[in-house]
């Protein structure tokens, strides 16, 4: 049999057929395709439509509502996908990360300062309205993706049973929290209302947004009558104060003004400040003194020599000179006998000689060096003497009185640290990169807490209550909470007004999801267990 014949009685072998994708990868496609393509849909909406809550609510229903639809119009498994696991945990991951770029920066700031703070960037950030993350459209997208997972979840396990009730009213308490927060977007009402203590009343708020009045005044269904106004003030006292200019108009010019923005007490702690940066005490010192180091151990050092002027330690170097007595008194240090022509008195040190000389306008006097040896009537006392140190300063309190108050912070500016020492009596402050400035200072009469004591009456229920900054009042729908004060009118109280009808849903949504988790672990566990 020749080769033509055997080639001939073989069939030539089959094309390979192309690889079929898995589901698990199908489905994989089909949520990227979801998630992005929600975030891109929405960031191209966001070039007709301006961030803000209706535009949230209103593209989430819609685009909930769409997909959910979808569902059920498309064949294939995109109700499986929405309610898998695989879908909920990438889309809690994208919220995740919206949450992050909404933490780090700022929102609903102008644009100018974010091009000022963020350069280049900040065009971006506007521009992808990064600006106002939790109002814009595309963030309202992920949450109809989430909306349509909660409920293609609930209706692929309908119905309810006793060993899967848990998980329905979990699912209820889910969307009983959306219906709370979106009502709480489009229909909360945020105002002030301004009263002077002795009886003086309101029964309608002046509604803002923003900051700023709109000129809308809503009533508020009862009267508000303010009885008493007490401003609480702290101890004169040392503080670590924060401040940032302001721009004000004084007789037509504009001026630039230095105003207090908050204030904190010197403890070893880590204090916030407004902008997100932050700074910690890392020590407090009561009497501030400023010492040399020791020299390490093999390195070459100076001699340094305690002195105490007026009864306030400070260190002469050798080869240096301090004046005291507002420059009358000279004291002047170094390894040989120094000598200061241009001072009309001095206390010249020998290291050498061991050997103090005082010279004056009576003549000249010879004293051996002694630590606590008094001269020039007791004004100036000489201290120890440190054979070997170094220039670096080294802090410490020389007692626990109140006469050289200090401390050192550690300031923390976009995740670079520095350390500022801040001494009280010298003034000036620490300034911040971003702007603002950090100053310890002898605080008087400072404001510590605001305490309004009213009357509301709504013709059968009359109330009287105390509103202060972190005790708020509720009656009605309203919520008053105390919000300023006037240092020039001692009778101005400054309220806030808010109505959110959307809390209650919120708790009684968290409420439902807590009984539901209850119910999961420690209930249908046991009715599978008796099933089985």
């Amino acid at each position: 049999m020749n080769s033509s014949s055997v080639s001939a009685a073989v069939p030539p072998r089959a094309a390979a057929a192309p690889a079929v994708p898995s589901a698990a990868s199908r489905e994989v496609v089909l949520i990227a395709l979801l998630v992005v393509g929600v975030v891109l849909a929405g960031s191209a909406m966001q070039l007709f439509v301006e961030p803000g809550p209706v535009a949230l609510v209103a593209s989430a229903a819609i685009a909930g509502a769409a997909v959910f639809a979808l569902g059920y119009l498309i064949p294939g498994r995109l109700r499986q996908t929405l309610a898998g696991f695989r879908f909920v945990s990438t889309l809690l991951f994208a919220l995740a990360v919206a949450a992050i770029l909404g933490t780090l920066v700022l929102q609903g700031k102008s644009s100018e300062m974010y091009r000022a703070r963020y350069g280049a960037i900040g065009d971006v950030i506007v521009a992808l309205r990064l600006d106002d993350i939790f109002h814009s459209v595309w963030f309202g997208g992920l949450l109809a993706l989430f909306l349509a997972a909660v409920l293609n979840s609930a209706i692929l396990r309908w119905p309810v049973k006793a060993r899967n009730a848990g998980f329905f009213t979990c699912h209820a308490g889910l969307l009983l929290s959306l219906a709370g927060a979106a009502l709480s977007t489009t229909m909360s009402v945020k105002g002030r209302v301004d009263l002077h203590a002795g009886g003086e009343h309101a029964n309608a708020v002046a509604v803002t947004r923003g900051g700023s009045f709109t000129g809308q005044a809503l009533p508020l269904g009862f009267d508000l009558r303010l009885d008493r106004f007490d401003v609480v003030r702290y101890d004169a006292e040392y503080r670590i104060a924060y401040y940032e200019q302001a721009r004000r108009v004084v007789d037509g010019r504009a001026q630039e003004s230095w105003t207090l923005k908050a204030s904190f007490d010197p403890e070893l702690a880590k204090h916030r400040l407004p902008g997100g940066d932050s700074f910690k005490v890392k020590a407090f010192y009561p009497d501030l003194v400023v010492r040399p180091r020791p020299a390490a151990a093999g390195q070459p050092g100076t001699p340094a020599l305690q002195v105490f002027v007026a009864g306030q330690e400070q260190w002469v170097f050798a080869g240096t000179r301090i004046d005291a007595a507002d420059g009358l008194v000279t004291v002047a240090f170094d390894r040989a006998l120094p000598s200061v022509p241009d001072a009309k008195a001095a206390v010249l040190v020998s290291l050498s000689d061991h050997k103090v000389v005082v010279r004056g306008m009576d003549g000249e006097a010879t004293h051996d060096l002694a630590d606590g040896l008094a001269l020039a009537g007791n004004l100036i006392r000489i201290g120890k003497v440190m054979e070997d140190a170094t220039r670096l300063p080294e802090y410490a309190t020389a007692s626990k009185e109140l006469r050289n108050p200090a401390v050192l912070l550690e300031v923390a500016e976009d995740g670079r640290g520095r350390e500022a020492l801040l001494v009280a009596r010298e003034g000036g402050g620490f300034r911040l990169g971003r702007g603002g400035a950090i100053a310890f200072e002898h605080r008087e009469d400072e404001v510590k807490a605001f305490r309004s004591d009213v009357t509301v009456s709504d013709g059968s229920v009359v109330k009287k209550a105390v509103i202060t900054v972190n005790d708020p009042l509720s009656f009605g729908s309203w919520t008053f909470y105390q919000a300023n004060y006037d240092p020039r009118d001692p009778t101005y109280s400054g309220l806030e007004a808010v109505k959110d009808p959307g809390v209650p849903w919120v708790f009684l949504g968290f409420a439902l999801i807590s009984i539901g988790v209850f119910y999961m672990f420690y209930v249908e566990s046991r009715l599978k267990r008796q099933k089985a």
